[in-house]
C-alpha cells in the first residue's frame, strides 16, 4: 500500500518533462511564431484603419441673479432651465439632433476608390467626381453602390454588383454634366478633374439616406463627462476618415449650441405670440371705442367736463386700469386651463410669471411641470428608450406629470376664485363710482362712459404692451448655455493596432502549439518516457532498446557494435544480476507484455542471440502457441515443436531444432492446438522446463500476452526471471497499473520492465549510453537533412 502511495505522489505536473517536450517541438512553435507573424502582418497591412476623433462642450450652468439683462430690468431671470449632464448626453444622442446636423453636411453621397484589396472612401473634394441627387426622384437607391468608369473626360458608364440595378446599367452611357435617369434615380454627375479617366483605381460612389446615418451616427457617438467635476462633456466619434469624422463633431457642436438657444428662447416665443393674439382682440376693441369717442367730441365740441365728472371720470378710469390687470389674469386662467386639459406635452407652456403674476405657488408648479415635459421629450427621443430601465423612467415620469396637472388644476381654481372675487370687488366700486354720473348731465354723463371703455381697452393694451416689450429684451439677451471648448481632433489611430496584434500573434504563435502538446500530453494514455514508468510501477527497469529504422531488426544481420547489440548486451548483464544466485543449473526467463505488437518476439530473439554469441547453451522458446512465429531466420522450417511435445504426439529430441547461430536452438511453438491453456498446465510441461534446465544455460520463453490470455501468467510461475516488455508510444498505461497490482499482490515475481522503441532523443537524456553521439557503427549512418534538424 505505500508502495501504491508513493507512486501517487508522483504522478504531479512535471514541468520540466513538459518544458522538454514542448522544446522538442521547437520546430513547430517556429513555423506557428512565423505563420502567425505574417497573418499580423497581413492584418495590419490590409484591415481598414479606424481612427478615434474628440471634442468637448461645455454647459454653463444658469447665471446668478442680477447676471442678465433680463435680471437687471426685472429683478430675477425669466427664462431658465435646469441643467444635467445625463440629459444633456441624451440630447447629444437623439438621431433627430444628428439629423439637423447632417443636413447642414454634404454627406448625401459618399464616393470611394477600390484597391487591391480594401475600399477607402475619398472625402473632402478629392474625388475627381460629385452626384447630384434630385431629391424628387421617384426611385433613389439608397445604399447601392455604384461603380463609375470614365471613357473620356465628358462620358461615362455605371455599374454595380445589386442584381436589381445592374441590368437598367447594361449598355447605358451617360454625359458628365447633363441629368441623367435610371428607373425613377435622376441625378447629375459632374467631374472635377479634367482628365478622370486617368484615374489609376475603380471609383464608386453611394447614395446615402440621411435618416439612416443619423440613426448610426447617434449610435456611434460616444458622450461621458468631461472629469475632474467639470459641468462639461466629452464628444468622441470612430471612423475610417478622419475629416470626415471631425467635420461631423463640429457640426454636431453648433447644431447642439443652436438647439441649447432655441429651448431656451421657446418660452419667450411663445409669451410672444400669447400676447400678440391678446393684442390682436384688444386692438379691434381700442381702435372701435377710439372712433366713438372722436365721433362723439365732433359733435359735442364745446363739451368740457365739470369739475365733479372729471374727479368721478379720474376714479373710474383708476378702477378700470386695476380691472384691466385681472382680466389679462383671468385670460391666462382659462389658457392655462385649457392647456392642462389638452394634454399636449410636447407644447411649451407659457409661464405665469411672463405676465406678471407673481403667485410663488403658481411658478413653482410651473417651473416643475416645464422641467417633467422636458425630461419626457428627452426620454422619448432617446435612442436607448427600448432600454427597460428608460421604458420604467418615462412611465414613472409620466405618472409625475399626470399627478402635477391634478394639483395644479386643484391650485388654479384656488386662484382663479381669488381673481373672480377681485373682479366682482372692482366692479362694484365702479357701479358705486357710475351712480354719481346719474347727477350730471346726458352728453357728460355719455363722455364719461366712452372715455372709461376707452381707458379700459388702453390700459389693456399699454399692460400687454409692456409685458410683449419684456419678453422681447428677455428673448434678446438670452445666450446659448453651450460653449465649444476645443474643436475636434484626431485623438488616435485605434485599428489596427499593429504592436498589439503582433504582440498578440506572437501569444497565440506560441500559445497554440503549446496547448496542443500540453493537452496531447495531458490526454495522452500511453507510456511515452521512462519517467512514466516510475510514475506508473516500482517494476524495476531493465533496460531500454532503441527505436530500429532498419527494415531488419535481426542482430544477426547487423554490426555486433550497433546501439541495438549494445543495447541487449545491457539487458543481457542485468538478468545475469537478477539471477546471479541459484543451484548452478540453466536459467529460465519468460517475455511477455500486455497485448501483442510491444515486441516481444523481437527482443526474445535478440536476446537470445546475444546470450548464445558469448558462448552459452541458449534455446528459444515459442511458447505461443496461439501465434507461431516465423523462424526462418534462424534457419529453422520445422511446424513441429512445443504443441506436439505437450499433447504427446512428439518426443522432445523430435522439438528442439539447431539453428545457424552457434550455441543456439529453437523450439517452434509448434501446430496451433485447440487447447493451449489445458497443454502449459500438463505435467509434460512441468518435466520439459526439468529436462531443458539441465541442457541450457539460458532457457528464452516468447509467451503470449497476459493482459489478453492467461497462458503467460501460467509460465511466469516457472521462471526465474520476468520481462515485462513496454512498448514507447504504444502500450497502455492502465496496463502498468494491473501488473503493478499483480506485483504488490505477490502473484508475479522477480519481474523487471524492458523498454523497447525508444526514441532515440530520450536515449541521449541519460537513459543509456553512446545513443546519439556517433559512438557506435549504426549512428554513423548519414541522415536525412530534416531528420537532424528535428533532433537537434
Amino acid at each position: 500500500m505505500e508502495t501504491q502511495k508513493n507512486i501517487q505522489q508522483e504522478n504531479g505536473l512535471d514541468v520540466l518533462k513538459l518544458a522538454r517536450k514542448v522544446l522538442s517541438y521547437w520546430y513547430l512553435l517556429a513555423l506557428s511564431v512565423v505563420i502567425a507573424l505574417a497573418l499580423a502582418f497581413l492584418v495590419n497591412r490590409y484591415t481598414v484603419p479606424l481612427y478615434t476623433m474628440q471634442s468637448a462642450v461645455m454647459i454653463t450652468e444658469p447665471v446668478e441673479e442680477g447676471a442678465s439683462a433680463a435680471a437687471i430690468l426685472y429683478g430675477a431671470e425669466v427664462f431658465q432651465g435646469a441643467k444635467g449632464l445625463t440629459n444633456e448626453t441624451i440630447v447629444l444622442k437623439m438621431p433627430a439632433l444628428a439629423l439637423q446636423t447632417l443636413q447642414k453636411l454634404d454627406f448625401g453621397v459618399s464616393y470611394f476608390q477600390e484597391g487591391n484589396i480594401k475600399l477607402t472612401e475619398v472625402y473632402g473634394g478629392l474625388s475627381p467626381f460629385v452626384v447630384e441627387v434630385d431629391s424628387a426622384s421617384a426611385h433613389i437607391p439608397y445604399g447601392v453602390l455604384f461603380k463609375v468608369k470614365f471613357s473620356d473626360p465628358l462620358h461615362y458608364t455605371l455599374a454595380s454588383e445589386n442584381q436589381g440595378w445592374q441590368p437598367l446599367l447594361t449598355k447605358r452611357r451617360f454625359k458628365a454634366g447633363e441629368v441623367a435617369e435610371v428607373n425613377g434615380f435622376v441625378f447629375t454627375l459632374r467631374t472635377t478633374s479634367s482628365e478622370p479617366q486617368d484615374v489609376p483605381n475603380e471609383l464608386l460612389f453611394q447614395v446615402n439616406d440621411l435618416k439612416a446615418l443619423a440613426n448610426h451616427y447617434a449610435w456611434a457617438l460616444e458622450v461621458s463627462p468631461y472629469g475632474a467635476g467639470a459641468s462639461a462633456l466629452t464628444l468622441k466619434l470612430t471612423g475610417p476618415t478622419p475629416q470626415k469624422e471631425m467635420d461631423f463633431l463640429n457640426a454636431h457642436m453648433e447644431t447642439y449650441r443652436h438647439n441649447n438657444l432655441a429651448i431656451k428662447n421657446t418660452n419667450a416665443v411663445n409669451t410672444l405670440r400669447f400676447i400678440d393674439e391678446q393684442l390682436q382682440q384688444i386692438s379691434d376693441s381700442l381702435y372701435f371705442i377710439e372712433s366713438r369717442l372722436e365721433e362723439f367730441k365732433e359733435r359735442n365740441a364745446s363739451l368740457d367736463l365739470s369739475g365733479e365728472g372729471g374727479k368721478i371720470a379720474g376714479e373710474i378710469q383708476g378702477l378700470e386700469q386695476q380691472k384691466a390687470g385681472l382680466l389679462v389674469n383671468e385670460k391666462y386662467y382659462q389658457y392655462l386651463r385649457n392647456y392642462l386639459k389638452r394634454g399636449k406635452e410636447e407644447e411649451e407652456i407659457v409661464a405665469p410669471a411672463h405676465l406678471g403674476i407673481s403667485d410663488p405657488i403658481l411658478n413653482g408648479l410651473t417651473g416643475q411641470l416645464v422641467e417633467l415635459q422636458a425630461a419626457i421629450s428627452k426620454l422619448s427621443k432617446s435612442p436607448n428608450k427600448a432600454n427597460p430601465l428608460v421604458r420604467e423612467e418615462l412611465a414613472a415620469k409620466k405618472q409625475q406629470l399626470s399627478e402635477l396637472k391634478a394639483v395644479m388644476l386643484e391650485n388654479l381654481a384656488s386662484i382663479e376664485s381669488a381673481n373672480n372675487i377681485a373682479l366682482r370687488d372692482l366692479n362694484d366700486r365702479i357701479n358705486r363710482a357710475s351712480v354719481s354720473l346719474r347727477k350730471l348731465p346726458a352728453a357728460e354723463r355719455q363722455l364719461i362712459n366712452i372715455q372709461r371703455l376707452y381707458g379700459l381697452s388702453e390700459g389693456l393694451y399699454v399692460f400687454l404692451m409692456e409685458k410683449r416689450a419684456e419678453a422681447g429684451i428677455a428673448k434678446a439677451a438670452n445666450t446659448s448655455d453651450v460653449t465649444i471648448l476645443h474643436e475636434a481632433y484626431v485623438g488616435g489611430q485605434i485599428a489596427p493596432t499593429s504592436s498589439k496584434n503582433y504582440f498578440v500573434a506572437l501569444l497565440l504563435g506560441l500559445g497554440i502549439p503549446v496547448g496542443v502538446i500540453l493537452l496531447r500530453d495531458l490526454l495522452n494514455n500511453r507510456v511515452s518516457t521512462a519517467e512514466d514508468l516510475k510514475k506508473s510501477t516500482t517494476l524495476p527497469l531493465l533496460g531500454l532498446v532503441g527505436h530500429n529504422s532498419r527494415s531488419n531488426s535481426y542482430l544477426g544481420d547487423l554490426s555486433p557494435r550497433s546501439a541495438l547489440a549494445e543495447a541487449f548486451r545491457t539487458v543481457r548483464s542485468n538478468l545475469r544480476f537478477m539471477t546471479s544466485t541459484g543451484t548452478g543449473r540453466g536459467k529460465i526467463f519468460v517475455i511477455t507484455s500486455s497485448i501483442s505488437g510491444e515486441g516481444k518476439t523481437f527482443c526474445a530473439k535478440n536476446l537470445a542471440y546475444i546470450f548464445a554469441i558469448s558462448g552459452e547453451r541458449t534455446l528459444l522458446v515459442n511458447a505461443d502457441m496461439r501465434k507461431p512465429n516465423n523462424n526462418t531466420s534462424f534457419g529453422i522450417n520445422s511446424n513441429i515443436g512445443l504443441s506436439n511435445y505437450l499433447a504427446g504426439h512428439a518426443a522432445m529430441e523430435e522439438i528442439i531444432h539447431p539453428s545457424i547461430q552457434e550455441h543456439l536452438h529453437i523450439l517452434p511453438a509448434g501446430e496451433i492446438p485447440p487447447n493451449p491453456s489445458e497443454l502449459l498446465l500438463s505435467k509434460r510441461l512441468d518435466y520439459l522446463i526439468g529436462e531443458l534446465k539441465q541442457r541450457y544455460d539460458y532457457v528464452i520463453l516468447d509467451t503470449p500476452p497476459i493482459g489478453i490470455l492467461s497462458d503467460g501468467l501460467e509460465l511466469m510461475q516457472l521462471a526465474d526471471a520476468n520481462i515485462f516488455m513496454v512498448r514507447e508510444n504504444y502500450s497502455l498505461k492502465n496496463f502498468l497499473d494491473n501488473i503493478q497490482q499483480q506485483y504488490v499482490a505477490g502473484k508475479i515475481k522477480n519481474i523487471a520492465i524492458l523498454f523497447n522503441d525508444v526514441n532515440p532523443k530520450e536515449l541521449n537524456k541519460g537513459y543509456g549510453y553512446g545513443y546519439g553521439y556517433g559512438y557506435y557503427a549504426d549512428d554513423l549512418e548519414p541522415k536525412p537533412w530534416w531528420r537532424k534538424l528535428t533532433e537537434v
